[in-house]
């Protein structure tokens, strides 16, 4: 790993485990200037720890636990999969989500951070553990490892395959015969209707790159995806009502031999939902 991935990852960590310990002072120096981009918001730095830690206002706490960091290549871009422990004081109810954060650091301090989290997990509050990823198996040949550009690439065209609708023709290229998918396991003809369905549900429903974070030493992919279409089957819960929508999707990628073998990720069905109300 080179200096500046190190010092991007080092950082990383410094935020969650001063977040953690309610440590305000401690991340002086760790985020940039006084104010950072939040999820699209301006956030001042003395508000960050409590957004982490006090995820659903002053009765509530959160433990974060970092599942899996990815460092981009080119970049001093980190995407991260987060395990939250929430519990809210006045119940006593303890429950966990899973969250997948983008960020972006300058000089070994965090500029901006932009985070989905599973909101049917957090709706429903029941506890149940959240499974980890497993850690990126060793390259059966060195060979096999792509290199950041070549990831890069490859994703586009991932994505390109899916838009152009021809999954059923050349997504054995891109995927492994066997896929795990949100710990579900499928073989490919499985996964393609968990996209397919909700191109057939949402006219016209174009898939964008927003960020991209490729780290060749993991082989792992992580993409902010932006949706745009406009639904005319019920979908993620919701009916149409006519109206256009465009919400996100946070995944991370694990490569083996060149192709994809495990997707985590998270989707903003709740944004989707208040478009169609």
């Amino acid at each position: 790993m080179s200096t500046s991935k190190k010092e991007t990852e080092e950082t990383f960590r410094k935020i969650i485990d001063n977040c953690n310990a309610g440590n305000e002072a401690g991340l002086e120096f760790l985020l940039h200037m006084r104010c950072i981009g939040f999820n699209g918001e301006d956030c001042l730095t003395g508000d960050f720890a409590h957004r982490l830690n006090r995820p659903f206002g002053a009765n509530s706490t959160n433990v974060v636990k970092i599942d899996t960091i990815l460092v981009d290549g080119f970049s001093s871009n980190l995407a991260a999969r987060l395990i939250n422990k929430t519990t809210l004081r006045d119940s006593g109810t303890v429950f966990e989500y899973a969250e997948i954060v983008f960020s972006e650091f300058t000089n070994a301090s965090l500029l901006w951070w932009r985070s989905l989290r599973d909101e049917d997990a957090v709706f429903s509050r029941e506890f149940s553990t959240v499974s980890t990823m497993p850690s990126p198996p060793p390259a059966s040949q060195p060979s096999s490892e792509m290199s950041v550009q070549d990831m890069k690439t490859f994703y586009q065209r991932y994505i390109k395959c899916i838009n152009d609708k021809t999954m059923t023709r050349n997504f054995a290229q891109f995927c492994q015969p066997e896929l795990i998918h949100n710990d579900r396991k499928f073989s490919i003809a499985e996964y393609i209707p968990l996209i397919s369905e909700s191109q057939d549900a949402i006219d016209d429903l174009y898939f964008e790159i927003d960020e991209m974070v490729a780290d060749e030493e993991t082989q792992q992919i992580a993409a902010r995806l932006e949706f745009t279409g406009t639904p005319v089957k019920e979908w993620g819960g919701a009916k149409p009502n006519g109206n256009e929508v465009e919400f996100h999707e946070h995944a991370i990628y694990q490569l083996v031999g060149g192709k994809i073998s495990r997707v985590s990720s998270v989707i903003e069905l709740d944004v989707y939902r208040q478009q169609m109300m």
